[in-house]
């Protein structure tokens, strides 16, 4: 068991302390944050995004075509010229299908994912999209209640579907 004694933990914990510090002190305000739809040099940012907040995150190449087919559905939001969140979403017909959403550590509970899926929003009711879907894992709590707020409802559990063998947790939004 590591003790308060230990160097590497007294590190750790310091090391801790102050990039939680340094968290606190951006004074971010939502003015702060720009979004607009992704650019081939946001990638390296949205990557490093994924890394951190996934088990299975996208792959560089899958998140770069993302970005070259379907730009008007791939939003990041920027503070400072840095991306701190994006969503991705993919179209077919009358329906959006979420594929990922995520901020960056040190930028989360700032309202940054509820704006970019506000704007997302917009996106696809522009182009007539009448519904969203998403899956999320079941033990993924947080999420599933960021969802309900937005007012997504559960629909079903879908077996199996990471590659860990979690379930997922359908949901679906109404757009119109």
């Amino acid at each position: 068991m590591r003790g308060s004694r230990d160097p590497q933990f007294l590190f750790n914990l310091s090391q801790e302390s102050i990039e939680s510090a340094q968290e606190e002190n951006l004074g971010l305000s939502n003015a702060d944050i720009e979004t607009t739809e992704v650019t081939p040099e946001f990638i390296e940012d949205i990557c490093e995004i994924e890394q951190e907040s996934f088990p299975e995150p996208y792959p560089s190449y899958i998140l770069a075509a993302m970005a070259r087919e379907t730009p008007e559905t791939f939003l990041v939001a920027i503070s400072k010229s840095k991306v701190v969140g994006y969503v991705l979403t993919s179209l077919n017909e009358n329906e959006g299908h979420l594929l990922s959403i995520a901020v960056r550590k040190g930028f989360r509970k700032r309202g940054i994912g509820s704006r970019l899926m506000a704007e997302i929003f917009q996106v696809l009711r522009s182009k007539g999209i009448r519904r969203i879907r998403l899956e999320v894992r079941r033990s993924n709590r947080e999420a599933r209640r960021f969802y309900e707020q937005l007012e997504f409802k559960e629909k079903g559990l879908i077996r199996a579907y990471y590659r860990d063998g979690e379930d997922a947790v359908n949901m679906v939004r109404e757009l119109f």
